[in-house]
């Protein structure tokens, strides 16, 4: 958030989720040499046990830079 609460960038989906771009519970987040962000989560939350069939979430994703959500 920007000084004046201005959003200036937004990390994976608004809503929370098991699709590529959206998270259940983030816990870390690292940039590597390159640049590339990856977002670390726990990987067994109770929305893992609520899933048909239960499972565990992954546990970690790279993002991907989006091109022209400016």
């Amino acid at each position: 958030m920007h000084a004046e609460g201005r959003l200036l960038a937004r990390l994976g989906d608004q809503l929370p989720g098991t699709a590529p771009g959206q998270f259940v519970a983030p816990h870390a987040i690292v940039v590597d040499s390159r640049g590339d962000v990856y977002v670390g989560e726990v990987s067994w939350t109770i929305l893992g046990r609520t899933l048909t069939p239960p499972r565990e979430l992954r546990g970690l994703q790279k993002l991907v830079r989006a091109v022209g959500n400016g």
